[in-house]
């Protein structure tokens, strides 16, 4: 449930003129703080309570380079849909990783949206779960909670801004 009260802040930051919808305030911090531990049930229970918002679950570890390549563009598109009050969040699981490197990579990158540490992973964790076999892998959850399709690679900037806005307007 600590995603969930993360997110939940992140859409009023109680600031006059705040971020309602965004995740900007509460998440630019989230890079220094340790990763929140999920298995597959505190996961499912996080993401049920995000109902009636497009999420963006992006898989990666930080030995995958890949992965850290695509991270800017995860960045710039949540700031992008925060910065515009839409009803989107953007959630990152940290798999088959080390935690401690995982810390460092997301520090270093600046990454400001919600990141979960899933140390089983691939063998069994919340990756798996998710019928993740290979990373970079991401997935999009539709407002109503249902998985709407992943994407089992790289992405784009482009490429998630344009499957968010064929969920965000129903299609």
């Amino acid at each position: 449930m600590l995603l969930a009260c993360l997110v939940l802040a992140a859409c009023g930051d109680g600031e006059p003129g705040g971020n309602s919808g965004g995740a900007a305030s509460v998440d630019q911090r989230l890079g220094s703080r340790p990763l929140v531990p999920r298995i597959p049930a505190q996961f499912e229970a996080d993401l049920a309570t995000l109902k009636g918002r497009v999420v963006v679950v992006n898989f990666w570890a930080s030995w995958c380079r890949p992965c850290r390549d695509e991270m800017p563009a995860f960045e710039r598109v949540s700031r992008a849909y925060a910065d515009a009050g839409k009803p989107v969040t953007v959630v990152g699981v940290d798999a088959s990783d080390v935690r401690s490197a995982a810390n460092a990579f997301l520090t270093k990158a600046g990454v400001t949206y919600p990141t979960v540490y899933d140390q089983k992973g691939l063998n069994g964790g919340v990756a798996t779960s998710w019928s993740v076999t290979a990373l970079p892998q991401t997935w999009f959850v539709a407002r109503d909670g249902s998985r709407a399709g992943r994407l089992a690679r790289p992405v784009t900037a482009a490429e998630l801004r344009t499957r968010i806005d064929e969920l965000l307007s129903g299609s």
